[in-house]
């Protein structure tokens, strides 16, 4: 199975962004919801047939109400107008009444009136509703992008720790849900009607968690692949979820070494360049010649310096002490950005370069610099 994330270098280096924040632990979890399966009735548009659209318009229209009258107005066959009734009727565009007369339901009406022809029929439809307060998530969960497993997936999958059920699923959630004015936005379209339940499984939505340490004491960031950025509906579930808190502050070692120790050694690494900053982060520094540059034979690329990665839960930054090499980078990881996104407008470049000065700790460098850069290592056609 694939990974149903981005690398998490990327919510790492959005957090760090954030002004006074930084980042300790990064959490993988698979956040329990219910996959609610509902039927419900949902009108089909189909292409309108010539005699059904001039019928349904001679009834609604012209206000005709008997079989001799629409025919003689549309210069029709009474059989043939017969049989479009019969058929208008079968879908549920017409009514027949006891004095012989027909008239438009609500539903061929609108038909007349969008000029298509709404058929309804049955529809399935998977909804989903978190497993913590038992609340429906946001349309935005339903995205081509975001991947939810169903219980099995998430057993075979290995990388996420699966958090257990905090409620359970009770069915007026859904009627509660179909009530509400606002139900679009949560991924119940206002076509559908007579939403009723089917059934419901457990399923789960792979996440990062960040716990970081902020001027105002530690805070959590939430993950998802429903953003570019942090995901805020799922921040105030977690934080709110007590359970949570214990789950977290269990299974790896405050011994950083001890968890990062095969980590290192696979690498042959020295444990003894691990070190923390005044401001608690944690650091492997190496030297310059331990990153690549160009495909030379080393430890880590040189697009890698000052970034974060997470072996295990503790975030460790990349770093080197040499402050000419660290300005190197810079330069390096900005046009490797700018050169991937050849629409990238000037001023976001230069935030970018600037958000990298400040965290590989070099003195500022500008759009110019960058493009002196690009001359120099044969990069002429810079899109800025």
């Amino acid at each position: 199975m694939s990974d149903a994330l981005y690398d998490p270098a990327r919510a790492l280096e959005d957090a760090a962004a954030m002004p006074g924040v930084r980042p300790v632990r990064l959490h993988r979890i698979g956040l329990p919801l219910f996959a609610v399966e509902i039927d419900a009735l949902i009108d089909d548009r189909q292409p309108y047939d010539l005699l059904d659209r001039f019928v349904g318009r001679a009834i609604a229209e012209a206000e005709l109400r008997t079989v001799p009258e629409i025919a003689g107005f549309l210069g029709l066959d009474e059989v043939m107008v017969d049989r479009v009734l019969r058929f208008l009727s079968g879908v549920g565009h017409v009514v027949s009444r006891p004095d012989g007369t027909v008239a438009l339901t609500d539903l061929g009406a609108r038909s007349v009136r969008d000029d298509t022809r709404y058929v309804s029929k049955r529809d399935r439809q998977k909804l989903y509703f978190d497993g913590v307060l038992g609340e429906p998530l946001p349309a935005a969960y339903y995205g081509r992008k975001v991947v939810v497993w169903d219980a099995a997936q998430a057993v075979e999958q290995q990388w996420h720790r699966l958090m257990t059920h905090a409620c359970a699923f009770h069915n007026d959630a859904l009627t509660r849900l179909a009530a509400r004015p606002d139900r679009r936005d949560f991924n119940i379209p206002d076509e559908l009607r007579e939403v009723a339940f089917s059934s419901s499984g457990h399923a789960y939505l792979p996440c990062y968690l960040l716990r970081t340490e902020t001027p105002r004491g530690p805070s959590l960031l939430a993950y998802s692949a429903v953003s570019e950025s942090h995901d805020e509906h799922l921040e105030k579930l977690c934080r709110g979820w007590p359970a949570l808190t214990a789950i977290l502050n269990t299974g790896d070692s405050d011994d950083v070494r001890a968890e990062f120790g095969p980590w290192l050694d696979k690498r042959d690494i020295d444990p003894s360049r691990l070190s923390w900053t005044a401001d608690g982060t944690l650091r492997l520094t190496l030297s310059p010649a331990d990153f690549t540059a160009g495909g030379r034979k080393g430890i880590f690329s040189i697009v890698r310096l000052g970034s974060y990665i997470t072996p295990r839960s503790h975030v460790l930054q990349l770093w080197c002490d040499d402050p000419d090499f660290r300005r190197q980078a810079v330069l390096e990881r900005a046009l490797t950005r700018v050169t991937a996104s050849r629409d990238i407008e000037p001023a976001e470049a230069e935030a970018f370069l600037s958000r990298l000065c400040t965290q590989l700790e070099t003195e500022p460098l500008s759009l110019d610099d960058l493009r002196r850069h690009a001359h120099k290592t044969g990069h002429f056609l810079l899109p800025l």
